[in-house]
């Protein structure tokens, strides 16, 4: 019956409800506040039983069912090694709500999965105001980046692949990179007006010629980039340019519900997702658009060199 499911998902008509199912310690609040209608949970990972439904004991139980067209899926990286492939090629839609797995041959896999289905990858700092505000103010820095300099990052994993997400978005493509105790193009961020010296961690050099400087020291996370004439100066707490006015954030695009309580990055992904439901496509025509399998590649190769880089304390080119 596989066939003949894969078959009504991708047909379904226009104005459906999209459904889904969970796999693994998914929050189901986001994904209802963006119109999916969750229809159960497999049960393959641990999860918590959090929604009144059916479960699902495999994942080709799950797609041979004709009614689910996604599934959120979270678990460590080789629960999801075991999964994706097979969702991929039922025709279910994916989405991930954090960026793993973070294996690059693992996400290979699932990639190279023929004629599979849309995934939508939970890499969320894109879509936060301030990220977007960067983005708006790049084309009038008058050319690219030529330095940048991160302090207070949060350490992980996670964190890791949202900086090299937005690198990769403000910057180009990351060619090498470095991490302590290698030697890094820079040891300390030096003491500004409002911040004390703080250690660098690890350093990314794109292909444009940009060094990317990163530190954990810092109370909240402070992105400085600097162009040949201009800096601009980034984070949470706001964006400005060095020296004049803050700028107005920019908000979601119109389109994202905006629940109380729920990390509007998710919201957002998991929103674009539903366009894709019987064989459409997830908007990636205007920024912010949802991270797909190849963003996730682009962030697993960089933490997997960065990783390198660390072990032989030497400057490792990202493959």
């Amino acid at each position: 019956m596989t066939d003949e499911a894969r078959a009504a998902r991708l047909s379904r008509a226009p104005g459906s409800t999209p459904t889904m199912v969970l796999a693994g310690e998914v929050d189901p609040a986001p994904l209802r506040a963006a119109g999916w209608q969750l229809l159960g949970s497999l049960s393959g990972l641990p999860y918590d039983d959090r929604i009144d439904a059916a479960t699902y004991t495999s994942a080709a139980e799950l797609a041979a069912d004709p009614r689910i067209d996604a599934v959120a899926v979270d678990g460590d990286d080789r629960e999801l090694a075991a999964l994706l492939p097979e969702l991929r090629q039922s025709g279910l839609l994916l989405l991930l709500p954090r960026a793993a797995p973070l294996q690059p041959d693992l996400i290979r896999a699932a990639r190279a999965v023929r004629d599979g289905a849309d995934a939508a990858v939970g890499l969320l700092l894109r879509w936060r105001p301030w990220t977007l505000t960067v983005a708006a103010a790049l084309p009038l820095a008058g050319g690219p980046p030529v330095q940048v300099t991160v302090r207070g990052w949060p350490r992980g994993r996670q964190a890791a692949a949202e900086l090299v997400d937005l690198v990769a978005a403000w910057c180009g493509e990351v060619a090498a990179v470095v991490a302590a105790p290698a030697e890094l193009p820079a040891a300390v961020l030096p003491a500004t007006a409002g911040s004390p010296a703080a250690a660098v961690s690890w350093a990314l050099l794109t292909a444009g010629g940009a060094t990317v400087l990163v530190s954990h020291d810092g109370p909240a996370p402070t992105v400085r980039l600097s162009f040949a004439t201009a800096r601009l100066e980034a984070g949470p707490g706001g964006v400005r340019w060095e020296g004049g006015a803050e700028l107005p954030l920019l908000p979601l695009p119109s389109w994202v519900p905006h629940p109380g309580g729920a990390d509007p990055g998710l919201v957002a992904t998991a929103a674009a997702l539903t366009r894709a439901v019987g064989g459409g496509d997830v908007p990636a025509t205007a920024w912010p658009w949802p991270a797909d399998l190849s963003d996730l590649l682009v962030a697993a190769r960089v933490l997997e060199a960065l990783r390198t880089s660390a072990r032989t304390e030497a400057l490792v080119a990202v493959g």
